[in-house]
């Protein structure tokens, strides 16, 4: 199927971080220094077909000094692993992608000393006739179709706290002698008019999924969808940064 992708990205500090620890990688924007503000408005670009485009979200962890850090390994990474992609294999593609992700930011820490630090990640690769996702921790991907929102991605969280928001039991930044990261993948089958959604939990703490897929039903053009639920998030608090990348196909 020949298709074109219509995007939008919103990247923000929200209302109580100094700084911003989120990152990202998409066409035409690449990713953002190690220590950023984010962006000052929502981008909005087109790419087609041809390309296979892959799109991707972190969420650095450990404090303003590593966590902005940890994602920008993760995103320059996977920048220059998605530049040199030669193979067919898209799900061997993204799988081998988190392993070095995982591998930089473990050696980083080890230089520096650094006892805890790492990123979330969640990511999409669009091949000729299906979506490819993948992730590791709680950062979130939907799919909305045909007025249904649908998380596709899975959240590696502990379900013994009932209370509070629970720990990530996975996440890029975990040495390979401690602990083995299992990435979680899955494709689908996509349609024009389709809209995925990849975001940080600045977004989803805020709001719910009824209120994202709201938006989305309500709103035909990306950018405006990215702008509203960046702007009803920091109405909400904005507790954290946010960032969303939304992707619409039209045929």
């Amino acid at each position: 199927m020949k298709y074109e992708i219509n995007y939008a990205i919103a990247c923000n500090t929200g209302k109580i971080r100094n700084i911003n620890q989120d990152n990202f990688w998409c066409p035409g924007e690449n990713y953002l220094d190690a220590v950023n503000n984010g962006l000052k408005a929502v981008r909005n670009h087109k790419i087609c077909y041809a390309d296979y485009p892959a799109f991707a979200v972190f969420d650095g962890m450990g404090g303003e000094q590593y966590g902005g850090t940890a994602a920008n390994i993760a995103a320059e990474t996977f920048s220059k692993l998605q530049s040199d992609r030669k193979s067919d294999d898209i799900k061997d593609f993204l799988i081998a992608s988190c392993r070095q992700m995982n591998n930089n930011i473990t050696e980083y820490a080890k230089r520096k000393l650094i006892n805890c630090t790492g990123t979330t990640v969640a990511m999409i690769v669009f091949g000729e006739k299906e979506i490819f996702a993948c992730n590791i921790g709680d950062s979130k991907i939907y799919r909305y179709d045909d007025k249904n929102l649908t998380q596709i991605s899975k959240d590696h969280v502990s379900d013994i706290y009932k209370n509070k928001k629970p720990p990530l039991t996975q996440f890029l930044g975990i040495p390979e002698s401690e602990f083995a990261v299992k990435p979680y993948n899955t494709r689908k089958d996509y349609n024009k008019g389709d809209v995925y959604v990849i975001c940080s939990d600045g977004l989803t703490d805020m709001l719910t999924d009824g209120e994202i897929g709201n938006i989305l039903s309500e709103n035909e053009d990306i950018k405006t969808c990215a702008g509203i639920l960046l702007k009803n998030s920091l109405e909400k608090g904005g507790r954290d940064n946010i960032t969303v990348i939304l992707c619409k196909i039209t045929k």
